[in-house]
């Protein structure tokens, strides 16, 4: 699999996380920038899969690393970033959520 080239200029721990954008993918960085590439969610799943990323819902892998913690907002869990961001946590997700990272919640 080709690794897309706009990683060569991003560090992988500075991503907070990636959102699926029909065919692109925007990367959101700690610095607050934001960054898009022409390589779909899939590349990006697949390239991540071994490392500290996790899919929360169909549009978006969250570093976990910048997890500060889940909340329960109107019967939906969502997750607090670091940098403020809030992601909804998907029904089919939660469980596995809570199997792998107990301590975010």
């Amino acid at each position: 699999m080709n690794t897309p080239k706009i990683l060569n200029n991003i560090d992988r721990e500075s991503i907070c996380y990636l959102q699926s954008s029909i065919n692109y993918t925007l990367l959101f960085l700690q610095d607050g920038k934001s960054v898009i590439s022409a390589y779909n969610m899939k590349v990006f799943e697949e390239l991540f899969k071994h490392d500290n990323f996790v899919k929360i819902n169909r549009s978006k892998i969250v570093n976990v690393d910048f997890i500060q913690r889940t909340l329960i907002d109107d019967k939906t869990h969502v997750i607090l970033l670091l940098n403020g961001d809030r992601i909804a946590i998907s029904r089919r997700r939660l469980n596995g959520l809570k199997e792998n990272y107990p301590a975010i919640f």
